[in-house]
């Protein structure tokens, strides 16, 4: 048999990590085996898709994308009721992963610098419950099971110990919780009604603080997760010989994979970190049909790879996207998402400050500039970072004009909280210096 489970695959050495890193493969394969509704469902997404990001190769959404999450999580012991703190750092490290913001970007060889791009999608908190009440996006539960595994998703149902999603056309869900020697798995794009669409992590690899667990502590397992729910393969072959040895491929430049053609041909998996200089090269890419003209290095440092330092996604990996975001839920998309109102709270005042207050330029380099109409008295304005923690507080602000220096900041994104005589209003703020 050609085509392996990943995870099944991996065993690594005694000097290694006898984790497995991502089980997106194996249930996407099991559901193929085991499902004839899902396999002719997903095949059906792999041919609309091929055909959509052929008539549209130069495809760009123009507007910003931003998907409400609500994280589930499911805890025994104490230790794996992560906090709301480490909860906020992987949504700050998710704006910036999928916006081109992270720091390590800096790092992208000179080769890979035209290819490595912004996916233009944002993830906030979600703030409106399926009910149309407030909350913090936040759900727990407390269970009797030790660990869960992928085999019928029993996270994701209260009658197996775990929660019950929340609708997938509104939110995306993300359970996390002590998962059997695996950290994360993902649902994919398929047009077949899963009812536990969304993505699993584990507690001890969710965030950048807290109970998190080296070398998979900067959040980029949830990135890597989320990619694949966005209609994403892996960066490396997956397949093998007729004697089960591992063979060059090029893994995503193919009907599933959107024929992503801009990441390199590689074999096998590369675990280890990865800086400008240290690349791999495991396969001749000119024995490939893709968008290289001569031979090039692995893109170790891809989101898709396994690799403990990664930091981009490709423009192809991008058009991938973009179909998910832009098709229907029955072919296989996920656009309902961006008509979701889990991230809104209406209201007369909120409407009202959208027309009276305005912020620019957005996104900025260094200053925010603030415009008040109809002499609408200022209160104070704060500046909040993705944690909600404030860092910048002004009072009683007399101008209808009013500007703050931000440069001092690291880049990224961040919310101001402007409190009037008429009510508040919230704008994000795109620091991208």
């Amino acid at each position: 048999m050609n085509k392996i489970l990943l995870s099944i695959l991996v065993i690594l050495s005694a000097n290694s990590f006898a984790q497995q890193r991502c089980g997106t493969t194996e249930r996407t394969q099991q559901l193929s085996e085991n499902n004839k509704e899902f396999s002719i469902a997903k095949q059906k997404v792999n041919k609309q898709t091929t055909k959509w990001i052929e008539n549209n190769p130069n495809f760009s959404v123009k507007t910003i994308i931003t998907i409400p999450i609500v994280v589930h999580v499911v805890w025994r012991n104490p230790q794996e009721n992560i906090t709301d703190a480490q909860i906020f750092s992987q949504i700050d490290v998710l704006n910036k992963d999928f916006r081109k913001l992270n720091i390590d970007t800096i790092n992208t060889p000179t080769v890979w610098q035209p290819i490595a791009t912004d996916c233009e999608i944002e993830f906030c908190m979600a703030t409106i419950d399926p009910n149309g009440n407030a909350t913090t996006g936040i759900t727990r539960t407390q269970t009797t099971v030790n660990s869960f595994g992928m085999n019928n998703d029993p996270v994701k149902s209260t009658s197996t110990g775990g929660a019950n999603p929340w609708p997938s056309d509104d939110y995306l869900n993300i359970w996390v919780c002590k998962l059997d020697n695996l950290l994360g798995y993902s649902t994919v794009p398929s047009g077949w009604n899963d009812p536990g669409d969304g993505v699993v992590i584990g507690f001890n690899y969710f965030g950048t603080i807290g109970t998190i667990q080296s070398p998979y502590h900067k959040g980029r397992t949830s990135t890597h997760e989320i990619g694949h729910y966005l209609g994403l393969k892996h960066t490396f072959c997956e397949q093998t010989d007729a004697q089960g040895n591992t063979i060059c491929c090029d893994n995503d430049n193919t009907s599933g994979g959107g024929y992503v053609d801009d990441t390199p041909a590689q074999k096998d998996i590369y675990w280890g970190s990865v800086i400008s200089t240290t690349n791999n090269n495991t396969c001749n890419d000119t024995q490939f049909s893709n968008a290289f003209t001569s031979d090039v290095l692995d893109m170790d440092e891809n989101f898709m790879s396994y690799a403990f330092t990664t930091w981009m996604f490709s423009h192809k990996q991008i058009n991938v996207m973009d179909y998910t975001m832009s098709a229907s839920t029955g072919q296989g998309g996920r656009a309902a998402l961006k008509t979701s109102n889990g991230c809104n709270i209406t209201g007369v005042n909120e409407i009202l400050h959208d027309n009276l207050i305005s912020v620019y330029p957005n996104p900025t380099n260094d200053r925010i500039n603030f415009k008040i109409t109809m002499n609408i008295k200022v209160n104070n304005i704060s500046i909040q970072n993705v944690l909600g923690e404030e860092i910048v507080v002004v009072k009683n602000i007399a101008n209808d004009i009013f500007s703050l220096d931000l440069s001092s900041f690291p880049r990224g994104i961040y919310f101001a909280i402007i409190d009037t005589e008429k009510g508040r209003s919230t704008k994000k703020i795109l620091l991208s210096k």
